[in-house]
């Protein structure tokens, strides 16, 4: 079996996503930089272009919403958050709508959007950076939440999000 860490798991199953389907967007704050969310999207704007890979400002609730206005769209975003502490500015459109949303159109509409949040990975992991919230989110109808624990598990368990109906924390 070849081994590989997370970082790289993420990274080939994105690829894997993007390839199969060309209604998957990945975006957020760093994605498209030089510090590639610690190497996870290196060279994915590259092989897919700006128009479904790329960069954005610090704006944690706004992208949520675009994300879920994607979505709707027949898009399938997947959002990264560089800090699972951030995507608290998130939580309006996460508890309200994005898990919700099935529910509030009776089945007759679904939002398959994936958000990733990265948890203490880097330099400066201090008190505001290190929080794993996941347990917060699994309290939600509707919205699931991944926690992979090795990177077998990371890269299946991603692709399962991105291609899933339903909306995923990972």
């Amino acid at each position: 079996m070849n081994k590989i860490n997370f970082s790289e798991a993420i990274k080939q199953s994105m690829f894997q996503a993007m390839k199969l389907d060309k209604k998957v967007i990945v975006y957020g704050l760093g994605v498209g930089n030089s510090s590639n969310i610690y190497g996870s999207t290196k060279g994915l704007k590259e092989k897919f272009g700006k128009t479904r890979v790329f960069d954005t400002p610090a704006a944690e609730s706004a992208l949520t919403a675009m994300g879920a206005g994607m979505s709707l769209a027949g898009l399938r975003p997947l959002l990264i958050h560089q800090r699972f502490d951030f995507m608290i500015y998130s939580l309006d459109q996460i508890v309200n709508w994005i898990s919700l949303w099935s529910y509030k159109s009776g089945g007759k509409s679904q939002m398959p959007i994936t958000i990733r949040a990265v948890v203490g990975k880097g330099w400066g992991q201090g008190p505001q950076h290190s929080k794993s919230l996941h347990s917060w989110f699994s309290h939600l109808p509707g919205l699931k939440v991944v926690m992979p624990t090795n990177s077998f598990d990371a890269k299946g368990l991603l692709l399962e999000s991105i291609a899933g109906e339903n909306p995923v924390t990972v």
